[in-house]
């Protein structure tokens, strides 16, 4: 294996993404590394840049219109010189694209990565079990991910870089003080943002005040999360600021991480948050409780992620101890030089 292609559904700032960033990041410094974006949205790009990745961006909108052909053609143009591909595809659209080039191409096998547990459109599921036979291997993150429409997997995680992300500061709260929840994700269905105002009323019923939400991130609900919260005028108990680049400052201001996804893979959040040491509340759901359980962690169904909320505000070094025990859990698993060389063997092995 001389070159690796990955191929991203976009740039934006989603840990797909990230993941994307982080392993083209390890694999540039042996091997000629290529990152294809279907999409336009370039929020990462300067990260690639700024490591001398090789990226373009195919600008297809749709794959029933010219679009798909002119990124077929564009794709092709770059890497038809290169011998012995290997094709990591991450999220859906993607794999399809790889497919289809190797129909209208040279043939190189193809790893992909869906990046969630959940596909809720059966022609989805349906279209990814049609193509199993033109792919060589699929990356799972947990072996309760083992989907029907998924070919012969193989188990890596997600990681990242645990040095890029620790924080040396002693984590404390004095009731006193304001709580800082931390929300940080893309505002869309599957993180389940709007569930925020519910939770603020749920919260202030109980008797609480002393607390706020940072949202860090963007995204389609967003304008809906904002007139809700401003109809049930909750503003002050907000902070929106939007897109970060650079999150590690917004985990080492925060006292603790919630996640009330509807559904995940592994998100790479939770893998930085952990490395930061900030305790954690989420959902059970994707990949997360086959790391994440109640001796490291909160995890807790939506019904009670208010309750879990104020149990760590009446509790914080309870919740500092468990956040040590991630720590140590996750370190050794979800380092990125661990899981970018489980990459690379799955590589060798189908070149």
């Amino acid at each position: 294996m001389k070159t690796i292609i990955h191929v991203s559904s976009s740039l934006g700032g989603g840990g797909a993404e990230q993941m994307v960033f982080q392993l083209a990041k390890e694999s540039n410094k042996d091997y000629k590394t290529i990152v294809f974006s279907l999409s336009h949205v370039d929020t990462l790009i300067d990260k690639f840049n700024a490591h001398n990745i090789e990226v373009h961006f195919l600008k297809i909108n749709s794959f029933k219109n010219k679009t798909l052909i002119k990124g077929l053609k564009q794709l092709n143009e770059v890497i038809k010189n290169y011998d012995d591909i290997v094709f990591h595809s991450h999220q859906f659209h993607s794999g399809l694209l790889a497919v289809f080039y190797n129909f209208m191409y040279k043939k190189h096998p193809i790893v992909f990565t869906l990046h969630t547990n959940k596909v809720s459109s059966y022609s989805r599921r349906m279209l990814l079990f049609l193509t199993k036979p033109f792919r060589k291997k699929d990356i799972i993150f947990s072996k309760n991910s083992k989907k029907w429409y998924l070919k012969n997997s193989d188990v890596i995680p997600n990681g990242i870089n645990f040095n890029d992300f620790a924080n040396n500061q002693k984590r404390e709260f004095k009731k006193s003080n304001t709580f800082s929840f931390l929300f940080l994700g893309r505002l869309e269905t599957p993180k389940n943002p709007l569930f925020l105002s519910e939770l603020v009323e749920r919260i202030k019923a109980l008797g609480y005040s002393n607390f706020e939400i940072n949202v860090v991130g963007d995204g389609k609900l967003k304008e809906e999360l904002l007139k809700e919260i401003k109809e049930k005028k909750i503003e002050s108990y907000f902070n929106f600021l939007g897109f970060q680049s650079d999150i590690k400052p917004f985990l080492n201001q925060s006292h603790c991480l919630i996640l009330p996804s509807l559904w995940e893979g592994l998100p790479v959040v939770i893998i930085e948050a952990a490395a930061n040491k900030l305790p954690i509340i989420s959902t059970p759901v994707g990949s997360i409780p086959d790391f994440l359980n109640n001796t490291n962690s909160t995890l807790c169904e939506l019904d009670f992620f208010d309750k879990a909320m104020i149990a760590i505000i009446e509790d914080y070094d309870k919740a500092i101890i468990k956040s040590e025990n991630l720590y140590n859990n996750m370190k050794s698993v979800f380092n990125i030089e661990s899981v970018y060389l489980k990459h690379l063997e799955l590589y060798h092995s189908i070149s």
